[in-house]
């Protein structure tokens, strides 16, 4: 069952998710914003095919999802009185902080991380940057 929340996420920045854990690379947000589930999935998808042309399917190329869904968005329809409660869920979110590393990847060099970056770059709605773990 999902729950409808009142308040959209905390105000104050984590300072867990700024840290690479898990690969040598990694994609970190730059502004905030909201990412929906749909966004999100196919974001993955895009990922999944584009590291596959990248390995040309070895196993040694892997990427972590670091972005959980952590709010939903209801709406009331467009013709409702006032009064009449928060509405119905429609999609969920998650809100993305500035600093926040959105994806791990690790078994692929500094160039295919850079083609990867730019075709990612016009798909994704903040702005982010490459990070390594090597620097």
């Amino acid at each position: 069952m999902n729950k409808k929340y009142h308040n959209k996420y905390k105000k104050t920045i984590s300072h867990k998710r700024h840290i690479l854990k898990f690969g040598f690379f990694g994609l970190k947000s730059i502004t905030s914003g909201r990412l929906t589930e749909l966004k999100i999935n196919t974001l993955l998808r895009l990922l999944n095919k584009n590291l596959k042309i990248l390995s040309k399917n070895s196993t040694s190329v892997k990427f972590w999802n670091l972005i959980f869904m952590n709010s939903t968005l209801t709406s009331l329809s467009p013709e409702s009185r006032m009064g009449k409660g928060k509405g119905s869920i429609y999609a969920k979110s998650c809100y993305v902080k500035p600093g926040q590393i959105l994806f791990e990847f690790s078994g692929i060099s500094e160039s295919q991380m850079i083609g990867l970056f730019t075709f990612l770059k016009g798909k994704i709605p903040l702005k982010t940057k490459i990070i390594s773990f090597l620097k």
